[in-house]
């Protein structure tokens, strides 16, 4: 059921949603690190969901800044914790 809400969501996610989202939690996104998360999110969400997320995000390093990767492992940590 969660993936049905999850691809819904996802059909509208957006740039400026992953840009307010960062800068919400005080993690200003340097210029073209949206566009590699909305890529990978879109490419990888089920593996992050279902599979191995440290490994799969693992993926994003050297590919964002060391603070944006520092951040989103520190947030998909307390986000996966908050769900179980």
């Amino acid at each position: 059921m969660y993936e049905v809400l999850i691809k819904e969501y996802l059909k509208r996610l957006s740039l400026k949603d992953i840009n307010d989202f960062a800068n919400k939690n005080g993690m200003p996104l340097k210029q073209g690190e949206d566009k590699i998360i909305y890529n990978f999110i879109m490419q990888n969400w089920q593996e992050v969901y279902k599979g191995d997320g440290l490994k799969t995000l693992g993926t994003l390093k050297g590919k964002v800044s060391d603070e944006t990767y520092d951040a989103i492992i520190k947030m998909f940590n307390m986000y996966k914790d908050k769900i179980k």
